[in-house]
């Protein structure tokens, strides 16, 4: 059983490797050695720039091998272990530091089958020198990162570019003890310290933007090649994380942009990562660059009010034939109350120009359990629903349905939450209510909900209950929570 499990990992990762290339290439054994972790997804950990940086970064330091790992490799299939890390088959215990890169809070539930699997303790109070060093960064990390006091040995809410070469470099003069780094701006040792260290210097995106230096075929933009292009948002929606844990924002300069460009001739696809791509300053000049080097557009959610003609024709030549505009509500009166007012004239004369325009498929997210929402508010978004789709004779509308959830350190974070049977039944009631039209919807999972709020508040208490299930783990050998769904993009 142990040689099987061992020979269908190592062909799965052989062929997952072959459909990769490489900018840069890292050593795979050094004086320390760090496995950087995703813990979802293999396609999604290859289109996350936060944990490709993590690994750019922490290649280019001398002495340092690297390597990654994915608890699984295709959608739905957690992998049984022992474990091994995804270069060279090396089990997952042996290396030095583990460094986990969480993107969402969700991603904090794989901790208990990790570390069962690993046999390494929950809690870090009960780990010894004979442990590897844990870290734990990533965007879920600066929302929430008391959730991880008692379990992580450092924690970086800060971002990876100003913080983790510092950090690697003391441990290979200094040795592998937290304590070494526990005064580093944005970084906390909780054993140490009670709270981070203030972050005193922000990445230039433009001298050292985020790149995808390894581009997988399997990613979930379609194997295009992932660029970054503003950190941060400008827009002040209430329940957004983005305008808070990247302030300030920071844009790619156009001048950046083509040199960048220039030093990956080979780019012919390339996905654009902004939290609202169309508000930077010069979006038309980087597609209409784009559009003259035959690159094909690969783009987020559009900002409704940015799609003047020349953005529309320049998706349109890119072969961008499906668009999402995210409303959040059809209610008047909700939207003003996010921070994100919406004019209805200009709207619906916008969906009439995607319409003639000739694309295929237009796609509206809306946010439910918002603070306040009324029946009325419902009312109006199904109003709403109805006549962005009257709007459409040549495209093809659908809606998706997230659900509130009040995210720590936002202008919402006190926003009384939903019970799970509150969810449940406002979601079912939206679904049996579009069921009446003829427009596709889907629907976030009101278990996965629920998780997302009890997560997003979680504080140090979350060791006892991730110690508890590592424990159910190691009986079961099993994942606990184990949903490693793949994205739609």
């Amino acid at each position: 059983m142990g040689l099987k499990h061992r020979y269908n990992y190592e062909s799965m990762t052989a062929e997952l490797r072959d459909g990769e290339k490489w900018y840069i290439t890292p050593q795979f054994a050094g004086k320390i050695n760090l496995a950087v972790i995703f813990p979802n997804l293999y396609s999604l950990g290859m289109s996350n720039l936060g944990f490709l940086t993590v690994h750019r970064i922490a290649s280019s330091v001398p002495g340092i091998g690297v390597e990654r790992f994915f608890p699984a490799l295709q959608s739905e299939k957690p992998l049984k272990h022992p474990f091994y890390s995804f270069e060279t088959n090396r089990p997952l215990g042996d290396f030095d530091i583990l460094l986990f890169s969480f993107s969402y809070e969700g991603d904090f539930d794989k901790i208990p089958g990790i570390f069962s699997a690993l046999g390494i303790p929950v809690k870090a109070e009960k780990r010894n020198k004979h442990h590897p060093l844990l870290i734990a960064g990533g965007a879920a990390t600066a929302s929430n990162a008391e959730a991880l006091e008692k379990i992580f040995d450092i924690i970086v809410p800060g971002e990876a570019e100003t913080t983790l070469e510092p950090i690697l470099t003391t441990f290979l003069e200094k040795g592998l003890n937290p304590e070494f780094v526990s005064d580093f701006p944005g970084v906390w040792v909780p054993a140490v310290k009670n709270t981070v260290n203030p972050l005193i210097q922000y990445s230039n995106i433009n001298l050292k933007p985020a790149w995808s230096h390894i581009v997988a075929n399997k990613n979930a933009f379609g194997g295009a090649h992932i660029l970054e292009v503003m950190r941060g948002c400008p827009r002040i929606c209430k329940f957004c994380l983005a305008r808070v844990i990247y302030q300030p924002v920071r844009t790619l300069n156009f001048n950046q942009f083509e040199e960048w460009l220039d030093q990956h001739t080979d780019c012919e696809d390339l996905g654009l990562v902004a939290p609202s791509l169309f508000d930077h300053p010069e979006i038309e000049k980087i597609f209409s660059l784009m559009n003259e080097r035959n690159i094909r557009i690969r783009n987020s959610s559009v900002k409704w009010e940015k799609l003047n003609k020349d953005i529309l024709e320049a998706l349109l030549r890119s072969n961008v034939k499906s668009l999402t505009l995210a409303p959040e509500s059809g209610s008047e009166k909700l939207r003003a109350e996010i921070g994100k007012p919406l004019n209805p004239e200009r709207f619906f004369d916008t969906i009439r120009t995607i319409n003639d325009f000739g694309f295929e498929n237009l796609k509206l997210y809306f946010v439910a359990g918002l603070p306040g929402e009324t029946q009325k508010d419902l009312e109006a978004t199904f109003d709403f629903i109805d006549k962005v789709n009257t709007k459409c004779s040549n495209t093809t509308l659908s809606v998706a349905f997230s659900f509130f959830v009040p995210k720590k350190n936002t202008p919402w974070q006190n926003e009384k939450p939903a019970t799970l049977y509150e969810i449940k039944r406002k979601i079912r009631y939206i679904k049996e209510t579009l069921k009446k039209g003829a427009v596709k919807s889907t629907f976030v999972s009101p278990q996965e909900v629920y998780r997302q709020i009890q997560l997003s508040h979680a504080g140090s208490e979350l060791a006892e209950q991730y110690a508890r299930e590592a424990e159910e783990c190691r009986v079961n050998r099993l994942f606990s929570r184990n949903q490693f769904s793949a994205l739609e993009f």
